[in-house]
């Protein structure tokens, strides 16, 4: 048996801080090309759809350095959250980009709702069993 020297913890941040990046900047750039091919019409939830992941991956890194062992659980509710908030976004700003109007994308943001509130009650009940170790010697 080999024993692993890598710390989980600040492998589950950089995995997080490495996905958050590489999906803001794709629905970043695939906004601005759907807009581009949108025949003059705007949507503002097409225009910052990039803002959720981002801000979304940035309370996430955020709140990972600061709960030490947040749990597995709390990462994907909070993951469920910002994809369903991105959904619906994306919903309202293709539409949008058509030309008509909807407020079928409201629902979306209530189970995002939903999703963070759990998240951030799991925060204080559920714990990782990755802990960093502490110095057990003085």
């Amino acid at each position: 048996m080999s024993t692993s020297v890598t710390n989980p913890i600040k492998q589950r941040l950089k995995k997080t801080i490495l996905w958050y990046t590489l999906i803001s900047a794709f629905f970043f750039v695939g906004s601005r090309i759907y807009e581009h091919f949108s025949f003059g019409e705007t949507s503002a939830f097409m225009h910052y759809l990039f803002l959720i992941p981002l801000i979304g991956g940035s309370l996430l890194v955020a709140l990972q350095l600061v709960v030490k062992g947040l749990s597995r659980i709390t990462l994907n509710l909070w993951n469920s959250a910002l994809a369903t908030a991105t959904a619906g976004a994306l919903y309202r700003g293709i539409v949008n980009l058509s030309g008509r109007s909807t407020t079928l994308d409201q629902p979306y943001y209530y189970v995002a709702g939903i999703f963070l509130a759990l998240a951030l009650i799991s925060i204080f009940f559920v714990r990782s069993v990755w802990v960093e170790k502490t110095k057990l010697s003085t």
